[in-house]
């Protein structure tokens, strides 16, 4: 974990103190303070690993040859080896990623992180300069939090918000905007936190910071119109081998990779290539297993593990395990619900401690070629939205009666969430199908105190903007543009909680060379027609992954009957009602009175499926009251 100071108007020793006394905090960290704390006149920075073997590099902080820059980092460079001989570094002097950073730094400046492929964070002083650089990798695979003072002159920062806030240099209390953004999506698109006063450096992004303040830039920007586009012949070419050298470029040399295996394409494709870099060793493969009809994926799990030859490990998961949500978001920065995703994802973390110190994980691969049904549900809407306002409400209302089923996909469900979905802006592009409120429900369900203090006019703001930034000739693209930097964040967080069983995750589908290269793939070559997804994927990938997968296996989306589990178990029915109703629950201030009690009965009476909803808050109150009580 990386924490910092700057501070021009303080002496380093004065900020090394500091940041000391605000590390022995913080009790998981307080051992690990001497591992790292640096500092010079007006900056300061300090490293404690988190104990995950293949991320936390020792040595730090790290110098260029000169000595004039220093860096201290969390992550890692997957092209490190290849970037120290082109920068002629001796085995000595190549101690880590950042003297990597560094060096490349000192040389091309600005332009510094053009050939770097690799998941980071850091903090990097010129010493010439006097500058601080604070960055983050392109698809903001690691997290970065600052917090600039009121008073101006100082900032504080970390990979860990939680840090910031134990420091005590950042107040905890909630900001209303972020908070109500979580509300519509489960999830903060936003680059505000939901704690007041705590910013994140937007993926892809530099914030230098020096004598004239803080400035953020933009390195890397995702265009869907800046390369010619690819035909389907040089798809299939050149798509398996950008993911196998992915692969390779995130395995370590003397430990084999564990695999998240759901049994859809992109898990799948990522097994087979791996197991080829380890003939001869079985590699061992995680999935878990939801019952219940139109939920339970794991024959496709274990198919593809016997095809892959791995050490196959299966996790039962049923309602009993829910409550381990409460630990888990102790740990979140953030507050996210995957509608119990989040869960499945940490017992594979569970199974997988002590087996292996990194997973492969096929995150990526729906945004990379149009796999998610809402971009199907984007092309029939713009049907729907030609329609006459009044046939459109019409439909709307007919359909928004429709009861719910126990089902996840059955015609009614789709049906009825497709119609409340247009109720929201179809500048929202894919974001229209993960809402969760329209302004007339948030004005009807909130106190009327709590909405006066948000900005609902801008709560949609940060989707919008990144809607606007998209350079695509059609809808797909634009979505997917949308939802590299902000869904795909959502499942990253995800994925970071599995350092609390100390491992690691990797992400080869979101290599930025494979980004890149799918975003000058025209859409056409990736939603064919309504319903066939992820077309030039599949004919790209035929041969490598069996046909019963690329073909044959459902589109379930490998998720969990949450909805059904708050209907038919009472014991977590319970739970889940005696955190949302405690008279001390932090909602009360948000909601007006009666209106969880009337969520938890239409959802029992399956007149709505409120689960997303009811998931989401108590998620919520459990950070809330942990970051309080912190």
């Amino acid at each position: 974990m990386l924490l910092g100071l700057w501070d021009p108007s303080r002496p380093s020793a004065a900020l090394r103190q500091e940041l000391s006394h605000a590390l022995a905090k913080q009790p998981r960290l307080a051992s690990a303070v001497a591992e790292a704390v640096w500092g010079e006149d007006g900056v300061a920075f300090a490293w404690a690993p988190r104990g995950i073997a293949t991320l936390d590099e020792p040595g730090q902080p790290f110098h260029s040859r000169s000595g004039a820059i220093t860096v201290m980092c969390e992550g890692k460079l997957h092209n490190a080896a290849e970037l120290q001989q082109v920068l002629g570094l001796t085995r000595q002097e190549a101690a880590g990623s950042g003297t990597v950073l560094a060096e490349l730094y000192e040389r091309h400046s600005e332009q510094f992180l053009n050939p770097v492929n690799g998941t980071f964070a850091f903090a990097l002083w010129d010493a010439n300069a006097r500058q601080l650089l604070l960055g983050r990798d392109r698809l903001g695979i690691e997290s970065l939090y600052y917090s600039i003072a009121p008073q101006g002159g100082r900032i504080a920062f970390s990979t860990s918000l939680r840090s910031l806030v134990a420091s005590g240099w950042v107040a905890p209390n909630l900001e209303d905007d972020a908070l109500l953004r979580y509300l519509l999506f489960c999830y903060n698109p936003g680059d505000d936190t939901l704690v007041r006063g705590i910013r994140r450096v937007p993926a892809g992004h530099l914030l230098a910071v020096g004598a004239s303040g803080a400035t953020l830039r933009r390195y890397w920007r995702l265009s869907f119109a800046a390369m010619p586009m690819k035909t389907e012949a040089e798809c299939c070419e050149a798509i398996p081998s950008l993911i196998d050298d992915a692969v390779r470029l995130r395995m370590e040399p003397d430990a084999p990779p564990g695999l998240f295996l759901s049994g859809g394409i992109d898990s799948s494709g990522i097994a087979v290539l791996a197991s080829r870099r380890w003939l001869g060793h079985r590699l061992a493969s995680f999935s878990f297993r939801c019952a219940g009809r139109s939920y339970d994926e794991s024959e496709y799990a274990r198919f593809m593990a016997d095809y892959c030859r791995t050490d196959h490990t299966e996790i039962a998961y049923d309602a009993s395990r829910l409550p381990l949500i409460a630990t888990m978001a102790e740990h979140m920065d953030e507050p996210f619900s995957d509608i119990g995703i989040e869960i499945g994802t940490c017992l594979m973390g569970q199974a997988a401690q002590g087996r292996v110190s990194y997973v492969f994980s096929g995150e990526g691969g729906d945004e990379l070629f149009g796999g998610h049904p809402v971009y199907s549900a984007d092309k029939m809407a713009q049907v729907a939205d030609r329609m006459p306002r009044l046939v459109r409400t019409s439909l709307i209302r007919a359909l928004g009666r429709l009861p719910d089923t126990d089902e996840k996909k059955s015609l009614p469900v789709k049906l009825k969430r497709f119609a409340y979905s247009l109720a929201f802006p179809r500048e929202l592009l894919s974001h229209r199908w993960r809402a969760y409120y329209t302004p007339q429900e948030l004005a009807t369900v909130c106190s009327p105190e709590w909405l006066a203090r948000c900005d609902v006019g801008r709560a949609l703001e940060p989707v919008l903007r990144y809607s606007r930034e998209a350079d695509g000739p059609d809808v797909l693209s634009r979505s997917l543009h949308s939802d590299f930097f902000t869904l795909v964040s959502f499942y990253l967080r995800r994925l970071e909680l599995l350092r609390l069983w100390g491992i690691e995750s990797r992400t080869p589908l979101l290599d930025y060379r494979l980004v890149e290269f799918a975003a000058a793939v025209p859409s056409r070559l990736k939603l064919r027609g309504l319903s066939d997804t992820k077309y030039v994927y599949k004919k790209a990938l035929e041969g490598i992954v069996p046909n019963r997968i690329l073909y044959e296996r459902p589109k379930l989306g490998h998720s969990v009957p949450m909805k059904n589990w708050l209907r038919d178990a009472p014991a977590f029915r319970d739970w889940v009602r005696g955190i949302l109703t405690d008279p001390s629950c932090v909602h009360r201030r948000w909601f007006r009175p009666g209106v969880i009690e009337r969520w938890l009965e239409e959802h029992a009476r399956r007149t709505h499926n409120h689960s997303h909803r009811l998931w989401a808050l108590a998620v919520l109150e459990l950070w809330v009251r942990s970051v309080e009580h912190a």
